[in-house]
């Protein structure tokens, strides 16, 4: 099939844009993704499983009712040139949508904007089929949730793929260069919201890294919306939009280049963090928490710190939390990792109704200087307000040792000598009260994770600016 064409009124479209009005997203979603522990080897019965598990262990009570199955999961047939589920889901995927719709859970699925897939799914994107896969992810399959990848990526310079007499495999590619990527997407977005279903729709955009700061190197692709794009744009196309460096392994650092602090960095170097809001959220992607190792991506393990680092920073920078890990073992193998999955207070955080967004406080070194790569930085401060004129207020430690980190209130753009109550986030509790700073002796690689609250009769510590 030969690549959509999108020259018609381009400009016209980049010009006039309006927010995506599928009514979803408030706050930042809670799922599951077959993901980062199957790869494209998940199987109907393993989701079933899946589902027992998110129910019993009280994940799903707490929210995490969506479960998004990811690449690999689907075909295209070679004579209808409709997608068909693969071989693993024997019942087909409207028998499972049902299923899991009468268990009380949300439906997920994957596509990709090209013709390829990251799941090696043969002729599986849907490049060329924008409108009629639209209807399949909306009507047939009743659809909740739907993840596009771009995994088919044309560079600049490089003529698009020659799919001519291509039958049976991946074909077609997408220009990663602004304006032409964002009409693809925009394109499909049209297509999925003319159904009528409100669709959560995650979004999976390339930018070309210009090896800014901790920006990977110059004329590098990574997953982040391009800069060009301005906030209408970005909230007309989806519900979010990953970015990230490279895939979040399941490791602090690996191999030197990729791991969890580097897509930390991404979220505060490669988007901006302002832009996120109710129904358009900056997405760090799926949650390695609690995986250990396990499963079919690198890194070998994070320690129960560093997963509380992961948890924590991508609930006070609003990403949507996806769990990955196989959930089905946690409560036998990791109880304490369970634990801190389930805590209510770190969820709270990520789903405050105010929907406001994040920013970076401070770092050390600071941000954007030429000290300040991924390896040297040793501190992060980010905040976030929240409802009832509260501000959820987090310290990162990122060295090697026991610091001693603080935010103070100029940082924090309240009063000096403003007296205030202190909630700690992880320990789920009252922690007294702060005056002019909050300080805290925070372990290598681990975090203090607070909210901050007015006293009675005080005013608000933020003020709701949209």
């Amino acid at each position: 099939m030969p690549p959509l064409l999108l020259s018609v009124g381009l400009a016209s479209l980049l010009a006039t844009v309006h927010a995506l009005d599928n009514g979803l997203g408030h706050t930042p979603r809670l799922a599951f993704s077959t993901w980062n522990f199957f790869g494209t080897g998940a199987t109907e019965s393993e989701v079933h499983d899946i589902a027992a598990s998110l129910e019993r262990t009280g994940l799903k009570a707490l929210g995490f009712d969506t479960i998004n199955i990811d690449a690999g999961s689907l075909d295209r047939d070679r004579t209808t040139g409709r997608l068909v589920a693969s071989s693993r889901f024997p019942s087909g995927l409207r028998n499972l949508s049902d299923w899991l719709h009468g268990a009380g859970f949300h439906f997920g699925a994957y596509n990709d904007i090209s013709g390829h897939t990251c799941g090696n799914g043969p002729a599986a994107g849907s490049l060329g089929h924008y409108e009629a896969d639209a209807v399949t992810f909306a009507h047939e399959w009743q659809v909740d949730y739907l993840k596009v990848d771009f995994c088919g990526v044309e560079m600049p310079g490089t003529p698009p793929e020659n799919c001519t007499g291509v039958v049976g495999r991946s074909c077609g590619t997408v220009p990663v260069e602004s304006a032409g990527q964002y009409a693809h997407w925009s394109a499909l977005s049209t297509a999925l919201n003319k159904t009528g279903r409100p669709i959560y729709l995650d979004l999976c955009p390339h930018a070309i890294a210009d090896g800014v700061g901790t920006e990977v190197p110059k004329g590098k692709l990574m997953y982040a919306p391009p800069k060009e794009w301005t906030l209408s744009q970005r909230r007309a196309l989806a519900n979010s939009l990953l970015v990230e460096y490279d895939n979040t392994w399941d490791a602090w650092i690996y191999k030197q280049t990729s791991g969890l602090i580097f897509n930390i960095d991404a979220m505060v170097q490669a988007t901006t963090l302002s832009f996120s809001g109710p129904g358009h959220w900056n997405y760090a992607d799926m949650l390695q928490m609690c995986a250990y190792g396990k499963g079919v991506t690198p890194g070998g393990g994070m320690t129960l710190n560093e997963y509380r680092v992961h948890y924590s920073v991508w609930s006070i920078l609003a990403s949507p939390l996806v769990i990955g890990a196989d959930i089905r073992s946690l409560e036998k193998d990791h109880p304490d990792c369970l634990t801190l999955l389930k805590n209510a207070a770190i969820v709270a955080v990520s789903q405050d109704p105010a929907a406001l967004p994040p920013r970076l406080v401070s770092q050390t070194p600071p941000l954007r200087s030429a000290e300040a790569t991924t390896l040297t930085i040793t501190s992060q401060t980010f905040a976030r307000p929240l409802s009832r004129g509260r501000l959820a207020v987090l310290l990162l430690n990122r060295g090697q040792k026991t610091a001693k980190l603080s935010a103070s209130w100029a940082e924090l753009g309240l009063a000096v000598g403003l007296r205030v109550h202190v909630f700690d986030v992880i320990a789920q509790s009252a922690a007294g009260t702060a005056t002019d700073s909050f300080q805290a002796n925070v372990p290598s690689h681990d975090v203090a994770f607070v909210i901050l609250e007015p006293e009675a009769g005080a005013p608000p510590l933020h003020r709701v600016v949209r």
